[in-house]
């Protein structure tokens, strides 16, 4: 498969449906939105902080444990088979916020209950690779970038629905989007890849071009790279997660008003949107993980910075860069899953990162929500989020050249082999070692 053979009409517009998919799907709403509505819920209901960063959580843990259960399901029956009923659930959930009333126990049933609905990153991601190989890196980060390209949107747009109308009415709109557009777009565009016969007795790798074997969960887990990218994702993460549910109340410290505030979280968002681009040139044009790197110093530079900014300007330039630092920092698991440990079980595989992940990221927005309740200031909690950031950067510096070859030097060594009973034989490359854990 060429780079060129790659860009097709038809790979164009699955990458296109998931893209706009996640710009509205429910779990990237309800985390992007509850960091503008926080402050009128608490002024509402009587909620702490930390009982409303709790509901932020629960949506991780729930995706954290959906994950696991639908990634063998994706592996076996397909993307398509497993997202279309899952994403009008995710749809029906959001809009629920806007009728649950002052119940905090319902309040965090439906956030648990969303994030449990959202195989998305499982299911695009696996869709994503089988399409694309010389230009996967771009790809995917494209598929982050829609993420971040409605992270850019949605807090304007849900400040201004809260002013309006309310911010349970600012859900069911949202909810809305995700069945009227997402949906038909995803039921009309997302496709799977299909092998095709490349002779008599084999068939064509082309689905599967990284030419790793079928690696299993249990040979994953045993390595020490799987808990590298483990750990240093959970440490981005938990800073990513704990300083965006908190964003507003962060950046009024520094003497933005509510609206001001709410255009940074914006200016945070273009940050990750600019990096998730970045990083995908980057990671198919230097067959190393190290490209990492400079996003993860960034990250922690910019934090440094932001500590001990004040007004507008020094604010929104550090968020910017604290913003392409992170979002190339955190958004690298699903490309660093199919390069370490192939496409075949991928979604097993990434299935079961993410509960780790999560339920170890998600206690960030409690943490900080904590911290700022019982200091009435995020100055400690931004100390807390550098340390975490720094041993994220210390964690990615130990990452190994991937074991597969990519680009042309696959063509040069790989040879069909025939198809068994059990479906078709999957390569290895000659002179590149076997997968060890």
């Amino acid at each position: 498969m060429s780079a060129q053979s790659e860009i097709t009409p038809r790979s164009l517009a699955v990458l296109g449906a998931t893209l706009v998919a996640a710009m509205v799907s429910g779990l990237m709403v309800a985390n992007t939105a509850i960091t503008v509505f926080i402050g009128q819920i608490s002024s509402d209901y009587g909620w702490s902080h930390a009982e409303i960063g709790a509901a932020a959580t629960l949506l991780f843990v729930g995706m954290g444990i959906g994950a696991p259960l639908f990634g063998p399901v994706v592996d076996r029956r397909g993307s398509r088979l497993v997202l279309l009923p899952l994403t009008l659930l995710s749809g029906l959930l959001l809009s629920s916020f806007s009728v649950i009333g002052s119940s905090l126990p319902l309040f965090y049933a439906a956030h648990f209950l969303l994030g449990l609905s959202t195989p998305g990153a499982v299911a695009y991601s696996k869709l994503i690779s089988t399409w694309f190989f010389r230009r996967r890196g771009i790809a995917l980060t494209a598929l982050g970038g829609g993420a971040f390209i409605g992270s850019v949107v949605i807090p304007p747009l849900a400040h201004l629905l809260l002013e309006r109308f309310g911010w349970q009415s600012a859900y069911l709109v949202f909810g809305a989007a995700e069945l009227l557009i997402a949906f038909p777009i995803l039921l009309l565009f997302f496709r799977e890849r299909r092998a095709e016969p490349a002779g008599s007795g084999t068939v064509s790798n082309e689905v599967y071009p990284d030419g790793a074997p079928a690696i299993a969960i249990t040979q994953a887990i045993r390595g020490k790279t799987y808990w590298l990218v483990v750990g240093a994702q959970i440490a981005g993460m938990f800073a990513y997660f704990g300083f965006g549910t908190h964003a507003i109340g962060i950046m009024s410290e520094r003497g933005l008003d509510a609206a001001m505030a709410t255009f940074g979280v914006s200016v945070l968002a273009v940050g990750g949107l600019i990096a998730q681009f970045a990083t995908g040139v980057l990671l198919d044009r230097f067959d190393t993980p190290k490209v990492i790197a400079p996003f993860a110093v960034l990250s922690v530079l910019s934090l440094a910075l932001l500590y001990v900014s004040h007004g507008k300007a020094a604010v929104f330039a550090t968020l910017l860069l604290f913003g392409i630092g992170c979002g190339g920092q955190t958004s690298m698991t699903s490309y660093f899953t199919t390069r370490y440990f192939g496409v075949r079980n991928f979604s097993t595989i990434y299935g079961s990162i993410m509960p780790v992940l999560l339920l170890l990221s998600a206690p960030a927005p409690i943490v900080i929500g904590a911290i700022f309740d019982s200091t009435a200031s995020y100055g400690a909690a931004l100390i807390l989020i550098e340390v975490s950031l720094l041993i994220s950067v210390a964690l990615f510096l130990r990452l190994e050249p991937y074991p597969y070859p990519t680009r042309d030097r696959l063509a040069a060594t790989r040879t069909p082999i025939p198809a068994t009973a059990s479906g078709p034989a999957h390569p290895v490359p000659s002179g590149i070692e076997p997968f060890r854990a």
